[in-house]
């Protein structure tokens, strides 16, 4: 049996064909999922048109006969649509910081916490919306709002979005992760028009490893899932023992935990019904790494156009930054790297400090970046130092982590076993969750496929 699991990330779009009974992957695709264009600042959005036809070229391009499918991707971003369930706005991703632009002397953000007592971090689709209200840019044949997962799956189905799996709705805001309901007065007044008095309709609550429908060609399809909770269960073999640490665009440091307690800081997030993750959330991390790059591409292209030198293709540092850092270290030099602010705090920024005369340069600089970004995910243990105690192994995924920059880091901030993950991460996770959901497989069988897959990669 193959199973087939998409992931609709933030910088590239995935598909992994996994054969059950070899425990191998089987074919994959990928794309890359571009940032739009767009004259505000604070947006960050991406083409919705695009991303599904890039899903439906992969689907297409696929050998062999499938026996599921199922989505996963990036959280707490939406799109509108119509009353025919057409795409009209592109997707606000949860990089957009429409949340925090100032507003009659306030924020959205602000404002809607006022109102309803509910703090929402920028990104978060409800804070979203109400924020596109106020700003008055919700395009006026919208009738509903959705995730892009939620509407790549309808997509799939050939059906309009219903339903969804509770890690997107609570990644809208205002959900709460144990009675798995809304906040009723939160959702009322975000999401219903103060002027026109004109509510939307968004996704509602689907049960964990249930079908959302089967395709014409009998693929059964199911409800999509959250890329934290789909890296969790396709990464982490043993959720007693083992931490999932994620370094992409942004960061992540996911716990198991039976109970709904939840750390300062933190995030409680609804996992399948199997429990909860406790999530300790970095926007920036791998996207900081980038803009340095960037930063040391930017001094050589000009250098290079004054001086007249030229330049074959777009100019990449990675290779030397790595070099560079390992060579020299970060010899005293402290970089925050919280260059798109927090989850708690949307408008903080970065900094470098302890700068000398000797250890401003690439090596010392990209080795104290590298430092920042597991710093900021390894101060969330502060709220789990007894959780840790059971903590043998720490699973890595995302690009990030194949960088021995990293590993080292990882390895020097957190006392276990650095374990890397199979490379797949999110895909390999919504895969085996809509085997389950089809029946294919049992809950039993996961943490098999896993270890088999941990020893081919």
């Amino acid at each position: 049996m193959f199973i087939a699991g998409f992931d609709i990330g933030t910088t590239n779009l995935d598909l992994y064909v996994l054969d059950l009974e070899k425990a191998v992957i089987a074919e994959r695709r990928s794309a890359p999922n571009p940032k739009l264009f767009m004259s505000d600042p604070l947006a960050y959005c991406q083409d919705v048109n695009l991303i599904v036809q890039n899903i439906q070229d992969m689907l297409a391009s696929v050998k062999e006969p499938l026996s599921s499918i199922c989505v996963t991707g990036q959280q707490h971003s939406i799109l509108y649509v119509d009353g025919q369930g057409r795409p009209c706005s592109p997707l606000y991703t949860w990089l957009d910081q429409c949340g925090v632009e100032s507003f009659k002397g306030t924020t959205p953000q602000k404002l809607l916490a006022e109102k309803t007592g509910v703090f929402l971090n920028a990104g978060y689709g409800f804070l979203t919306h109400y924020a596109m209200r106020l700003l008055k840019r919700i395009p006026p044949e919208a009738r509903a709002w959705c995730g892009i997962n939620e509407y790549v799956t309808g997509m799939l189905l050939g059906q309009g979005f219903t339903k969804t799996d509770s890690s997107f709705l609570a990644s809208y805001g205002g959900f709460d992760p144990v009675i798995l309901r809304f906040n009723k007065d939160f959702a009322v007044y975000a999401n219903g028009d103060t002027e026109e008095k004109t509510p939307f309709s968004w996704p509602r609550l689907a049960l964990p490893f249930s079908i959302a429908g089967t395709r014409p060609d009998g693929i059964p399809v199911a409800h999509p899932v959250g890329d934290n909770q789909a890296s969790f269960y396709g990464l982490v073999a043993r959720p007693g023992e083992e931490c999932l640490i994620s370094i992409g665009t942004s960061g992540q440091l996911s716990v198991f935990a039976e109970s709904a307690e939840c750390p300062p800081g933190m995030e409680l997030r609804p996992f399948l019904g199997l429990g909860y993750i406790l999530v300790g959330a970095a926007i920036s991390s791998g996207k900081s790494y980038e803009v340095l790059e960037r930063f040391f591409a930017d001094i050589v292209t000009r250098y290079a156009k004054e001086k007249g030198i030229p330049l074959s293709g777009d100019v990449s540092f990675f290779d030397t930054m790595k070099a560079a850092a390992l060579e020299q270290g970060s010899n005293g030099l402290l970089v925050d790297t919280t260059f798109n602010g927090t989850r708690q705090d949307g408008a903080k920024r970065g900094s470098i400090n302890g700068i000398s005369l000797n250890n401003f340069t690439m090596g010392s600089l990209t080795a104290a970046t590298v430092s920042g970004i597991v710093r900021e995910l390894a101060a969330f243990r502060s709220g789990l130092e007894a959780r840790f105690g059971s903590i043998k192994r720490i699973i890595t995924a995302g690009s990030a982590v194949k960088n021995p920059l990293f590993r080292r880091e990882l390895e020097n901030q957190f006392s276990a076993e650095i374990c890397p993950g199979s490379g797949l991460g999110a895909a390999l996770g919504s895969a085996l969750i809509g085997a389950v959901s089809a029946g294919l497989i049992k809950q039993s069988d996961v943490c098999n496929i896993i270890l088999a897959l941990r020893k081919k990669t």
